[in-house]
């Protein structure tokens, strides 16, 4: 009989884990890479009565988020305004706030959007470009909504992407045909369709050793 992978093996394949540190290095082009946090709102826990996965994603996210601080790097949290009252996302929910890992602070870009897509009758794109911002880091929920929709935007628009696997999750998904797909399973089959064409998909620890090797090595930091 197999034994069941555990939550620490399923959230840590080795395939994006073997990362160099000459790769690391030079994994961002440009200095002033951009956090981009989806839909990270009390909402998410009410969501869905199915079972999802990675329920550290927050905290991994909170790590992210603790990073670009300290280097003072660009932070913007998309939060959902959802068109539908009965909705946890709707303004007037009581879960509609953010989570506690991931509420903004003093000077932090907030973006509302309506839609799935951040990029969507928002100002993120015109944001970005008067920073003149190339490179993203997108995390945050679902990774088969939100996630999906706005990674797979901003690579049409000319940015290149990371998305950290443990810094985003999924729900369990009903299918047409009355199965459903476990939030496992519907976690990675979204993040394998993104990886290579849209996006590179690694672990938030590829990004903060990435992060911290850069300024380490940057003069201002001597």
């Amino acid at each position: 009989m197999e034994t069941p992978l555990s939550e620490t093996q399923i959230f840590a394949p080795p395939k994006y884990n073997d990362l160099t540190p000459k790769k690391l290095i030079a994994m961002f082009a440009t200095t002033q890479p951009a956090l981009i946090i989806i839909d990270l709102q009390n909402a998410i826990d009410v969501f869905s009565d199915h079972h999802r996965s990675n329920p550290s994603a927050e905290a991994h996210i909170a790590h992210l988020l603790d990073l670009w601080r300290k280097y003072r790097l660009p932070i913007i949290h998309v939060r959902h305004s959802s068109k539908h009252c009965a909705s946890p996302y709707h303004a007037q929910s009581p879960y509609f706030n953010f989570k506690a890992e991931a509420m903004p602070i003093e000077n932090e870009t907030i973006v509302t959007k309506q839609e799935n897509c951040g990029f969507i009758d928002t100002s993120l794109a015109s944001i970005l470009e008067k920073q003149h911002i190339s490179e993203l880091v997108i995390c945050g929920v679902l990774i088969n909504h939100s996630v999906d929709v706005t990674v797979r935007m901003a690579a049409a628009l000319g940015f290149t992407v990371w998305v950290p696997h443990d810094c985003t999750a999924a729900y369990d998904m009903p299918l047409l045909n009355h199965a459903i797909l476990n939030a496992e399973d519907v976690h990675w089959t979204f993040l394998t369709n993104l990886d290579k064409e849209y996006c590179t998909v690694c672990s938030s620890m590829d990004i903060i050793q990435s992060v911290d090797q850069h300024h380490a090595n940057s003069p201002s930091s001597n």
